[in-house]
């Protein structure tokens, strides 16, 4: 019995745009919430000043 199975070529090509096609957005997405630019970049402003991690001593 031959288990194999190969995906016909209009389905490889339409899963290959897709990706492509997802991929894009994606990127397109982040790039655009990245922007200086964009004015919901202004409200998610963290500021720390200083932070000091220290172990308490194990004699």
């Amino acid at each position: 019995m031959n288990a194999t199975f190969t995906a016909p070529i209009k389905t490889r090509i339409a899963a290959f745009a897709a990706a492509i096609l997802t991929s894009t957005v994606v990127l397109g997405a982040t790039v655009l919430g990245m922007a200086s630019g964009n004015p919901a970049a202004g409200l998610q402003v963290a500021s720390l000043d200083r932070v000091t991690v220290s172990a308490p001593a194990v004699n």
